[in-house]
């Protein structure tokens, strides 16, 4: 282990190079079925990964499984491999894909959606494990999972049966996933209070802030709710008044953000605000990847890890399900 970054980011560099080129996506989207999509990548750096996935799954069950042991497998070797403060700070970023999985699983529960159908979303690579996911997906209600959750270490366990204890009086997943989000950004909170976090790599963290608060805006916009009950507090650009404006104006709230760096969002359609949002942030990811020195080569090296593992399912899907290649390619290009 070491708490150099120039040793962590060679690390992390070796671990790029293992990307799928465009030159992957190009033949995968020619392959004629699913079959020859799967022997594609086969001879790709997933081989090992599918080899024992089709051990003990088929089809698209194999490949989900494929991708989450190896994305389980890459995050945790960063952790293994850093020591000290970028420990701390790898462990807080990959705390996260906790954050989506869990949610994941909410959404699944509260549309009465089968455990595969959730797995088929999972990106493990914070505490829980790929087997822990299938477990807690696999509890037959909301309750149930909380009660899973509580026997493994990850942070947001807490939060998460207090959240479903309210789902079931309530049943308002929205609550539920703001609590796991608001609990998110306590320990980053803390974390920022007590780690020490160098300056762009915090404002990247307020960035993430920034983004889910507007996020929530526009999907709660024109709703009778309050601000208080949905702000997240800690960001940079968003602030309260930027928020309760979009909140309470839906005509006329976005003009607030012409002067963020969110600018954008208020000239695309609704539809297209998540990829908006989600190709903001992975600039911002790039740019935070210039210093060879710094931990933004390990926050952008992940976010390529998790496009590519969520390319890689869509494909997987387009061919088993026959989707012509014109459609996915467009698909692909939006993803």
């Amino acid at each position: 282990m070491s708490s150099d970054y120039g040793y962590i980011n060679a690390r992390v560099r070796g671990m790029k190079a293992k990307l799928l080129g465009p030159e992957f996506f190009t033949e995968a989207l020619g392959a004629a079925e699913f079959r020859s999509f799967m022997t594609a990548l086969s001879q790709s750096p997933y081989q090992q990964n599918i080899e024992e996935a089709q051990a003990s799954y088929e089809g698209l069950k194999a490949l989900d499984a494929a991708l989450a042991r190896n994305f389980y497998g890459t995050a945790r070797s960063i952790l293994n491999f850093t020591d000290g403060t970028p420990h701390d700070i790898v462990a807080l970023l990959l705390l996260r894909y906790d954050l989506n999985n869990l949610k994941a699983i909410a959404r699944a529960k509260h549309a009465g959606r089968s455990a595969e159908d959730t797995q088929e979303v999972f990106f493990p690579a914070g505490t829980l494990k790929p087997a822990v996911l299938e477990n807690v997906a696999s509890a037959p209600d909301m309750a149930g999972a909380a009660q899973v959750l509580l026997t493994t270490p990850t942070p947001l366990r807490g939060a998460f049966a207090r959240a479903a204890q309210s789902y079931s009086s309530d049943g308002d997943l929205y609550a539920l996933e703001l609590a796991l989000d608001r609990a998110y950004y306590k320990e980053i909170a803390q974390a920022l209070k007590e780690l020490d976090i160098p300056k762009d790599f915090a404002r990247y963290l307020r960035r993430e802030i920034d983004a889910t608060n507007l996020r929530t805006a526009l999907q709660m916009r024109g709703n009778d709710v309050q601000a208080d009950e949905l702000f997240v507090s800690g960001g940079r650009e968003i602030n309260r008044g930027i928020f309760e404006g979009i909140l309470n104006d839906p005509a006329g709230g976005l003009q607030s953000l012409s002067n963020t760096s969110f600018s954008q969002v208020a000239e695309v359609e609704p539809g297209e605000v998540a990829g908006v949002v989600r190709e903001l942030l992975d600039s911002a990811a790039k740019r935070l990847s210039g210093d060879p020195l710094g931990v933004g080569v390990v926050v952008n090296y992940l976010r390529q890890k998790e496009a590519e593992s969520a390319k890689l399912r869509l494909l997987a899907r387009g061919k088993y399900y026959g989707v012509p290649r014109e459609t996915l390619a467009k698909e692909l290009g939006d993803a």
